[in-house]
């Protein structure tokens, strides 16, 4: 693995071209799309690690995003797992008469990473949602499913990046649960009287979204992540 930012930054820039075509074999793009997802959340770790270590002012910083249209709740909840699943915290608030809004908190290149893969999986529910049809009862709870699969698919995803940095013999694990409780401590400070709330589901198509979850598509590299993306791995 390559030992300084820059260099990192640049074999993932390699790897995201030859993972957008600039191979004619499509084994050796896929391999090169799996490689940089794990050199991108692996740099995540280490850099903030890096900044921690040197007891550099670096803290969470917060994104808030309005959801507009249908099945704004069902949307939400498929953010906030994709958030939760790169170690960001989401808050709802809903205003009088003003759209559902997601209110998320992390780190500045886990908070890039989520937010290209949120907003390519939203696209993705509403286009399966709509295919499984049903009733809105029907719809939520495809909805649910097709959530949970794709967090544990991306939390397993996660996981295996941090064993094969503790197999490295760096100190990722305890990188990422300083990282957690300082996300915490800014969602604290931001909303100290949060309440949790859990919603209940009735319908017949949790088992089917749960199948829709898994064949999603949940590769941050394949949405075409911009240099400002990149860029911001060092942020």
């Amino acid at each position: 693995m390559p030992k300084t930012h820059e260099e990192t930054l640049a074999l993932i820039r390699t790897l995201l071209a030859i993972a957008d075509g600039g191979s004619p074999h499509e084994a050796e793009r896929d391999l090169a799309r799996t490689r940089a997802e794990r050199l991108m959340l692996r740099h995540s770790i280490d850099e903030a690690g890096v900044r921690m270590t040197r007891e550099q002012a670096h803290e969470p910083v917060r994104t808030d995003t309005d959801i507009v249209g249908s099945w704004a709740m069902d949307r939400f909840d498929l953010r906030a797992a994709v958030y939760r699943a790169f170690g960001c915290r989401s808050v709802r608030a809903r205003r009088h008469g003003a759209p559902l809004t997601h209110i998320a908190f992390g780190f500045a290149a886990d908070m890039s990473m989520a937010a290209v893969l949120a907003d390519s999986l939203e696209p993705q529910l509403l286009l399966e949602m709509a295919a499984h049809g049903g009733s809105p009862g029907d719809k939520r709870a495809f909805a649910a499913g097709f959530t949970a699969v794709v967090e544990q698919r991306l939390s397993a995803f996660y996981a295996e990046v941090l064993t094969e940095a503790e197999a490295d013999g760096t100190s990722s694990a305890l990188v990422v649960a300083a990282r957690d409780a300082r996300v915490d401590e800014a969602v604290a400070l931001a909303f100290p009287s949060l309440r949790r709330a859990t919603r209940r589901l009735s319908g017949n198509g949790y088992a089917a979204g749960t199948a829709a979850g898994a064949r999603a598509d949940i590769a941050v590299s394949g949405r075409k992540v911009q240099r400002a993306d990149v860029r911001a791995l060092g942020a």
